[in-house]
């Protein structure tokens, strides 16, 4: 009988040996998910949502980018990324910001350079992650020291145009701004065709003139910031007052249309696609929108808009960083979302994101596939300049005198004279700066 009872002690005690020796060894068995396997169901594991909102006019890169985080839960077996889309950055913003002041934001937010200052304490720092350091811009966007989101994409500033109607009217691309305005003049002469597409009646599409000439020709990246520290930045002498002056040679011209303020923004580029205009500006995210009108680029060209006034400066070229990701400091999921971004930006993925896109890269060593971009590159002599918006002073400062550039581009259109803008802003400033 005791025989008996021993045997099955020692039979019971190998079976839990066994088993135990089973669990040890399937612990073994896990994928490393931050490798971009595919990894195994895991019960353990908590279910994690990680909501992601951005904004895209583009239809076919939002379903892209819908279907491309889904696939994150093939590394992260437990986790599933939510995305949310908006098809107007300004409807984005508006709900962003909404959703701040209620403590409710998602877990990846999307960005704009000129927002982060905006945001900055709903943002978790960032600074010393591996897809922050890879990143050819992320230091130079810092806030108080702080890396808070990474740019997604980086593009130049184009002027763009038919080269069929340059021909047919003998014009030559121009690489001055008074070379500038006489091809526009020449157009307008000639009849055929307006001169300049432009949308004043939505105020944005003005920027290439209004909130990038100032800031090129003061020849300094950080210059908004060091507006903060003037008493008069607006004031004759300064490069927002010759900028403007610029401007309003353009503006004074008539080359627009016969009514610039009563065309939007879908109604200019249409007049632009339907070659009946000849000029139109903006970002690289313009050809997208035109091949998907036409069906081709074939009598689409571009140049550098040529703020300079002579050829004996460089011609710089306006350069800018878009689609910013950061993570919410209210996020309960801190170490999954940083591990998606890993993911994100890790270079399979964001070769993929990048091709999409069909915009510049913001990252070392991934090049976006983008012939018409190759190709501008190769035609056209240029010295980048990076666009980098105003440090937390000048925000506050604008922010306190309601500083709309933009807006500032249709009262020109509309007959406001530089001299008024200059001394109305520059009164503005100085009281916005004795109350701080």
């Amino acid at each position: 009988m005791r025989k008996g009872k021993l045997g099955i002690w020692i039979a019971v005690t190998a079976l839990l040996i066994s088993v135990l020796s089973g669990c040890a060894s399937g612990g073994n068995n896990k994928v490393d998910n931050t490798s971009g396997s595919e990894s195994k169901p895991d019960s353990s594991a908590k279910a994690v949502t990680l909501k992601m909102v951005m904004w895209d006019s583009n239809n076919d890169f939002i379903t892209f980018l819908n279907d491309k985080v889904k696939e994150y839960s093939k590394v992260k077996s437990n986790v599933t990324i939510e995305l949310e889309s908006f098809k107007s950055d300004s409807d984005y913003l508006q709900a962003v910001k909404v959703r701040a002041g209620g403590n409710a934001l998602p877990d990846i937010i999307e960005l704009k350079p000129n927002w982060l200052s905006d945001f900055k304490e709903q943002l978790m720092p960032l600074d010393g992650l591996g897809f922050v350091s890879s990143n050819k811009y992320a230091d130079k966007y810092k806030v108080d020291g702080k890396v808070l989101a990474v740019p997604s994409v980086s593009f130049p500033e184009l002027v763009y145009y038919h080269p069929s109607v340059f021909k047919e009217l003998n014009l030559e691309v121009p690489t001055t701004w008074p070379q500038f305005l006489d091809v526009l003049n020449k157009i307008k002469e000639n009849g055929t065709y307006i001169p300049y597409a432009m949308g004043g009646k939505d105020a944005w599409p003005d920027y290439p003139f209004n909130e990038f000439l100032p800031h090129i020709l003061s020849d300094d990246e950080n210059y908004l910031s060091a507006m903060a520290e003037e008493d008069a930045p607006f004031a004759q002498g300064t490069a927002f007052y010759e900028g403007f002056s610029q401007i309003a040679q353009l503006y004074d011209a008539k080359v627009m249309g016969p009514d610039p303020l009563g065309v939007g923004w879908d109604q200019a580029t249409d007049l632009f696609v339907s070659k009946q205009a000849a000029v139109v500006a903006s970002g690289l995210w313009f050809v997208p929108t035109y091949a998907s009108k036409t069906g081709s680029t074939d009598d689409l060209a571009a140049f550098p808009m040529p703020y300079r006034q002579n050829e004996d400066t460089p011609l710089k070229l306006m350069t800018f960083t878009d689609h910013f990701y950061g993570i919410s400091a209210s996020t309960k999921y801190a170490d999954e979302a940083k591990a998606f971004m890993e993911w994100f930006y890790s270079p399979e993925v964001y070769q993929d994101y990048i091709d999409h896109a069909q915009l510049g890269s913001a990252y070392e060593g991934i090049e976006a596939n983008v012939p018409f971009l190759q190709d501008f590159y190769n035609n056209n002599k240029n010295e980048p300049f990076l666009y980098i918006p105003g440090n937390a002073a000048y925000t506050d400062l604008a922010n306190a005198i309601q500083l709309d550039v933009k807006a500032l581009g249709q009262e020109m259109m509309a007959g406001k004279t530089v001299d008024e803008i200059s001394k109305d802003l520059d009164g503005k400033w100085s009281k916005a700066r004795s109350a701080k």
